[in-house]
């Protein structure tokens, strides 16, 4: 069995519409314009258009095996870097890593189950490559999201409300304290009025200008579009416990199947499992992220494997962290 080879257009990615006609890439579609799709401003509004996601993606798989040298004459060639080869050196690089191509093919069980789904070998193989990556760039040395400056605040806010005293501080010296009940609760009052006068304007349904200029009246011009970028510091990273990533691994690989119903293999002598669940474990298997336990229909006694939806369960009333990728330019 091989794998269809996906061909190097060499599209920038705010031209990954390009890449729409190429077939290899069609499962990669399904997924990015769901998860992330890019937007576009409209008389009506922000509306979701193709993701950029593809061209990334299809751009590092060509790139994979070249050297930092070759992968420089390559971008230049494409006008989508200007500098010198000693600044394009500085850049920090994760290769797309597809080491488990030979475990995914080898895989009996896996690729008997591929087949029930009458999934494409080739389409499928470039969609496990593109979610694994994607998960990769948000959980592995990403750059770390920290609470915003409104987030910091409102955190102060709950704090100042049940405060029975304040101390400030100039230059680590203690400069005044407070402990006058009246005048903490004018200052929580206070606060409390700015709080609701902010999100009054921002939850109204009032034109993007008016707001900025009712912001501004209050001291807060420009917090609608900035707030967002005062969370991200580019010199902390932070990483993604495992199990965080195979929860988004299985979210995204159950979106692709759900829609879709596996079919009895003519002529096939052995058992071929049409369980989903048991399709995306076998999945994290083949990427690393758990080991054989992950590939196994059953235990050794007989027991239906059920470490995913275990897994699924302990998180079903927690929201995914907020992360920010390094290359597929995306913040969620």
């Amino acid at each position: 069995m091989e794998i269809k080879k996906l061909p190097d257009l060499k599209v920038a990615w705010h031209e990954s519409y390009k890449y729409l006609d190429e077939p290899l890439l069609e499962y990669v579609w399904e997924v990015a314009n769901h998860f992330l799709p890019d937007y576009a401003e409209t008389d009506m509004g922000m509306i979701p258009v193709e993701s950029s996601a593809p061209a990334i993606f299809a751009n590092r798989y060509a790139e994979r095996n070249l050297s930092v040298e070759e992968r420089y004459e390559r971008s230049k060639e494409m006008k989508t870097f200007k500098g010198t080869l000693e600044e394009y050196k500085k850049r920090e690089y994760r290769k797309l890593d597809d080491s488990f191509k030979e475990k995914f093919l080898t895989n009996e069980d896996l690729q008997n189950t591929i087949e029930a789904y009458k999934l494409d070998v080739s389409k499928f193989w470039y969609l496990l490559l593109f979610v694994y990556d994607f998960i990769e760039d948000i959980g592995t040395n990403a750059p770390a999201l920290n609470k915003s400056v409104l987030e910091d605040f409102s955190y102060f806010h709950a704090n100042l409300l049940e405060a029975t005293s304040i101390t400030l501080r100039k230059s680590n010296k203690k400069s005044y304290v407070v402990e006058r009940e009246d005048t903490i609760r004018i200052l929580q009052a206070a606060l409390q009025h700015f709080i609701n006068t902010y999100s009054d304007i921002i939850h109204s349904e009032q034109d993007r200008e008016t707001m900025i200029k009712q912001l501004k009246d209050i001291g807060l011009e420009g917090f609608i579009g900035n707030d967002l970028s005062s969370k991200i510091s580019f010199t902390d990273k932070s990483s993604l416990d495992i199990s965080y990533k195979k929860w988004k691994f299985t979210d995204m690989f159950l979106f692709f199947i759900e829609r879709r119903k596996a079919t009895t293999i003519p002529n096939k002598k052995v058992k071929v499992s049409k369980d989903k669940m048991m399709l995306v474990s076998r999945l994290i298997y083949t990427v690393g992220y758990d080991g054989k336990r992950y590939n196994e229909e059953y235990d050794s006694e007989g027991n239906k494997n059920r470490m995913l939806s275990n897994l699924l369960r302990r998180y079903k009333n927690e929201k995914f962290p907020s992360v920010i990728a390094n290359n597929y330019m995306v913040v969620s």
